[in-house]
This record gives C-alpha cells, sequence and structure tokens, in this order.
C-alpha cells in the first residue's frame, strides 16, 4: 500500500495532520474495513492523537467525495458507515453487532433483479442484506 501521503496526492487533496492520520488509520495495512465516524475518532484519540470530531467528520467527507472512502446506506441506522472498499459490492448488516460483512457483487448478478418497467436499464446496484442473530 502507498503511504498516506502519496494517497492523498494521488486523491488530489491537501495535505494536513488529521488527513494523514486519519488515511493511516484506514488505509496503512491495505485491508477492508467498514468504520463510523465515532469509531475513527476514538481510535485516533486511543492512540493520542488531539482531533475535533468535527474534522473526522469533515474529513472522512473530503475521502468520499475524492473516491477514497464509500458511504454504505443503512436505513434506520444512526451512524453514516464508510467502507475503504469502492469497488461495486453489497453487504450483510448484522442488526445485532452492527457488524458490516462484504459480498462480492457477482453473488448477486444484475440479470437476475426485477427490472424497471419503463426503458431504464439498471447500471449498478448496492445491496444490504440486514441479519440478525438466532
Amino acid at each position: 500500500m502507498r503511504d498516506a501521503h502519496d494517497l492523498l496526492e494521488a486523491a488530489s487533496l491537501r495535505i494536513t495532520q488529521p488527513r494523514l492520520q486519519i488515511a493511516r488509520l484506514l488505509f496503512a495495512d491495505g485491508m477492508d474495513r467498514h468504520v463510523t465516524a465515532e469509531q475513527v475518532f476514538a481510535q485516533l484519540t486511543d492512540d493520542g492523537v488531539r482531533i475535533a470530531l468535527a474534522t473526522v467528520y469533515n474529513t472522512l467527507g473530503h475521502f468520499v467525495d475524492a473516491g477514497l472512502l464509500r458511504p454504505v446506506n443503512s436505513p434506520g441506522s444512526d451512524a453514516s458507515i464508510y467502507d475503504t472498499n469502492t469497488t461495486a459490492h453489497h453487504h450483510f448488516l448484522n442488526e445485532t453487532t452492527g457488524e458490516l460483512t462484504d459480498i462480492p457483487a457477482e453473488s448477486i448478478p444484475l440479470d437476475l433483479l426485477p427490472q424497471p418497467d419503463d426503458s431504464s436499464a439498471i447500471v449498478s446496484c448496492e445491496l444490504v442484506i440486514r441479519t440478525r442473530e438466532k
């Protein structure tokens, strides 16, 4: 994985300390993750970083605008969830734990979905399948 500075530079984002700190947290190990702003804030605070929650929210918004993160639509959830995997895919949402798990896009072929009645065509789909502990 490229370092945080290079990642921000490639995304045409101004290099600031908060952006570098958040980028390191989210992208340094190259692993896909699903996070809320509150989780990012808590982790940075635990690591001794002084940062405002509003700065975390703003930075995550800039990362979404730059294509580094993808918001996951989770109706009924109070917290916005951000996904570091920006490729097309779906999710399982465990309502008991709040954990999101990726589902590969090819697992749900678009041609199996109901088609629109008009002349439009489905170009993408993001499903969130809710699960609950038994």
